[in-house]
């Protein structure tokens, strides 16, 4: 794994530099909140990134251990980027960033989900990540038979 030259050692520095720019966070958005985990996918989110782009910050993201590489059980010629434990954490901070974008763009954002984590944040969570560990660990058990 390649390591990343830090700025400083800073806290707020440390994760900025891992994801702090709008390109991670959409990736982690598309991870986390619309169930997209390949290449494919991630390219045909409406914000459009670029093929460049997107490899970089996969590459990123697999090196800091936030998401994994999988063979694709359905197409042994693509791979399948995973959740780990580790990006899965940051699932309460993607969630503070939801609501808020949601509070000042009340057009955007997904509508269910916010419903959910209007009505009680700390069980929506919850089970936003258990479902992720759930999804990764259907990957896993697909890919190992």
């Amino acid at each position: 794994m390649k390591t990343m030259e830090r700025r400083s050692t800073c806290p707020i520095n440390f994760s900025v530099e891992i994801f702090g720019d709008k390109w991670m966070l959409l990736i982690l958005r598309d991870l986390m909140f619309n169930g997209k985990n390949s290449f494919l996918e991630f390219r045909a989110s409406a914000e459009k990134i670029s093929s460049a782009v997107l490899t970089e910050k996969l590459n990123t993201l697999l090196e800091e251990g936030i998401v994994s590489k999988v063979v694709s059980p359905k197409n042994a010629s693509s791979f399948l980027y995973l959740i780990t434990d580790k990006g899965i954490e940051l699932v309460p901070v993607m969630v503070e960033v939801l609501e808020w974008g949601s509070r000042y763009n009340p057009d955007g954002g997904p509508k269910p989900l916010l419903a959910q984590i209007r009505q009680n944040k700390k069980k929506a969570i919850a089970e936003l990540q258990d479902k992720l560990r759930n999804e990764r660990q259907s990957y896993v058990t697909a890919t190992s038979n």
